[in-house]
């Protein structure tokens, strides 16, 4: 055990129940800070390039796909109303 073990784990005992859970609390926390590994800086450069790839794919696209051939019927053609 670590000089600082021994001395926090000494400290702990010679304190009030209620003051000794809050040092423990703290000394958790500060190991959740520690132990946190952060996501891999090259997962956001992956998810720019799929990004760029699908745009890339979007762009190649037949033109008889992109809509330009389709024709809007006149508005009311398709409606149907009752005669009053």
């Amino acid at each position: 055990m670590s000089v600082i073990a021994q001395r926090l784990d000494q400290k702990l005992k010679s304190l009030p129940p209620a003051k000794a859970a809050s040092v423990e609390r703290l000394v958790w926390d500060v190991l959740q800070v520690v132990d946190f590994e952060p996501a891999a800086p090259t997962s956001r450069l992956a998810d720019v390039q799929a990004h760029e790839a699908h745009v890339a794919r979007c762009l190649e696209m037949p033109s008889e796909l992109d809509g330009s051939d389709l024709e809007r019927p006149e508005q009311g053609v398709s409606e149907k109303r009752e005669d009053w």
